[in-house]
């Protein structure tokens, strides 16, 4: 019996003790809720001060209120509304958009360049920004693609940011 219990204990603290790794690192985030985030701000304000909840709730882009707004991380969001800023506290990571607010399209060519707020679509439950409507449709053309590429780049983008200060 007891030649039994030894590799079953073994097993149940190896295990025990992956769990603790992985709840120690969570996975990256390209979303701007990990450290390793590159954001593209505006001062501090992200999505060029639009809510980034109306993105989902209305299919458009709009103004935030100044008055309005969360800081997550080093990112500041306005907000048209305060049901729109809870709606954005319940669940941030859904709201905020992918790739740091950076145009997805060019992210996924290494570039970092500025988003029209108007630009956008939703993917997967995720937000994608662009700089115009060419980058909206060469993302559209092949979505996880892009996505892929962007991701890769994005995290090389920010490692190197960090590296520099």
């Amino acid at each position: 019996m007891r030649k039994m219990l030894a590799p079953l204990i073994l097993a149940g603290l190896a295990a025990l003790c992956l769990t603790a790794a992985a709840q120690k690192y969570p996975p990256p985030t390209t979303s701007g809720g990990s450290g390793t985030a590159l954001l593209n701000l505006d001062n501090t304000v992200a999505v060029h001060g639009y809510d980034p909840t109306a993105y989902f709730t209305d299919n458009r882009a709009v103004k935030g209120n100044k008055r309005i707004h969360e800081r997550v991380g080093s990112a500041t969001y306005y907000f048209r509304s305060r049901g729109s800023r809870y709606e954005f506290l319940g669940n941030a990571p859904k709201y905020q958009p992918q790739f740091g607010g950076y145009c997805a399209t060019s992210m996924s060519f290494g570039r970092l360049e500025d988003i029209n707020p108007h630009v956008f679509t939703v993917y997967n439950g995720k937000l994608f920004l662009f700089r115009d409507e060419e980058a909206l449709a060469r993302f559209l053309a092949n979505p996880e693609r892009t996505i892929q590429a962007a991701r890769d780049h994005y995290f090389e983008l920010a490692r190197q940011k960090r590296e520099r200060y």
